[in-house]
């Protein structure tokens, strides 16, 4: 869109609290300030149709469920029924399954899809009248002493501006809200290798999460649909789709996965690149400014803890918005929310901890230091140590199926 599509900035709207991005932490977060009465506009730049596309993660802990029934969002909007109790580590010499849902307590994993999951909290909030507004992009935020004003373009290409007094930036990696912080550390870290994510057309090859290590990468299938299964290629950083036709995924992941001729006949959609970059923004707020989710951090795909942490960041962070501006808040002091990075933050770090030592237990290029003579070879060892370790240490197994199931400590 160039400057002689868009109409001169108006005011559009003031309001309490404006949330950029309706993913999971946006939705989550808007559906609790609603219910408390915390006046809201929720701003998102895809079309809605695109936001439910978009079949991205698909893993939810234990720990996020519960987090969820204490704030009222399951049961009277999301249902959460199919679960995952194992886990399998494959090389091309060994199986091991390992039941980490009874070792936790009989406490699993929960199968919800991103795309499925935003559609049904959407769906409600449509039906209360939430005020959601997608297809609107926002250029600019710029806070002061008393606030926060927004610079937006709207589906229809008018621009204007939102006057709040609190931006909940829940808009993923590449965050406006991010941007705009001030004094914020970043650090982070990247992998030189990265996941090719491909949906296959096909049920599960078997009913639980498959780590394959193998010496030309690793391989992953993890459960979505009854009919539709995500699947990961370790890749080089520097590759393109150009390099992986379908035929070549095809027959990667059959060596990979040791599975030769049960892909035949899938065919494998929605390829996408995963990067394996782990970033921390510390503090997560400036002023009237607050980030959640990607927009805060970001986390390999090992274990599966993106959007449980987002989940999380959102539940916290509205809590802390309720207590500040709810109706039964009177004058809040606002502590809450003004501890939202200190609360949050000591939990991202372990968890970010646990996704990083799991990349060593499935990745071939995941090693940091450089030896001498076959590395391949080491690291396989180092490898199939840790496999092993997990099947004959009681105290490392219970660990792992904790923290992997997201199951805080009894």
């Amino acid at each position: 869109m160039g400057a002689s599509d868009v109409t001169a900035p108006i005011h559009t709207d003031d309001t309490t609290v404006v949330i950029v991005g309706a993913g999971p932490a946006g939705l989550i977060a808007v559906h609790l300030l609603h219910r408390a009465g915390v006046p809201y506009i929720v701003l998102e730049r895809h079309a809605r149709s695109a936001m439910e596309g978009m079949a991205k993660a698909g893993s939810i802990d234990y720990r996020t469920v519960e987090l969820l029934k204490s704030v009222g969002i399951v049961d009277s909007i999301l249902e959460f029924t199919a679960t995952n109790y194992c886990c399998e580590f494959r090389t091309p010499d060994e199986r091991v399954l390992f039941d980490y849902g009874t070792l936790a307590g009989d406490r699993p994993h929960y199968i919800y899809p991103q795309h499925l999951l935003v559609a049904r909290l959407c769906d409600a909030l449509t039906a209360i009248d939430g005020d959601i507004r997608f297809g609107t992009e926002v250029n600019t935020v710029e806070q002061d002493e008393h606030g926060a004003t927004l610079s937006i373009v709207d589906e229809c290409g008018t621009a204007g501006t939102i006057r709040c007094q609190v931006v909940a930036g829940c808009d993923g990696a590449r965050s406006v809200v991010a941007s705009a912080l001030r004094g914020c550390k970043v650090v982070e870290q990247s992998l030189p290798v990265r996941w090719l994510a491909v949906l296959g057309t096909t049920a599960p090859l078997e009913p639980h999460t498959i780590y394959a290590a193998h010496p030309r990468g690793f391989a992953g299938q993890m459960r979505r649909l009854p009919t539709l299964t995500r699947f990961y290629l370790e890749v080089p950083a520097t590759d393109t789709f150009a390099d992986w036709p379908e035929r070549r995924v095809r027959d990667e992941l059959s060596v990979r996965l040791l599975v030769p001729g049960r892909l035949d006949d899938v065919s494998f959609i929605e390829p996408s690149f995963v990067d394996l970059r782990m970033r921390m923004t510390t503090p997560m707020q400036d002023g009237a400014l607050f980030v959640a989710g990607d927009a805060a951090h970001l986390i390999t795909p090992a274990g599966g803890k993106g959007m449980n942490l987002a989940i999380a960041d959102a539940v916290e962070l509205a809590q802390g918005l309720i207590e500040r501006f709810g109706a039964g808040a009177g004058a809040g002091d606002g502590d809450r929310l003004a501890r939202y990075s200190e609360t949050r933050l000591p939990a991202i770090w372990r968890i970010q901890a646990f996704s990083r030592w799991m990349l060593r237990l499935i990745l071939a290029g995941s090693d940091d230091v450089v030896g001498q003579g076959d590395d391949s070879s080491f690291g396989a060892g180092l490898r199939q140590g840790w496999v092993s370790a997990l099947q004959h240490d009681a105290q490392l197994a219970r660990w792992f199926a904790y923290s992997y199931a997201g199951v805080d400590p009894d």
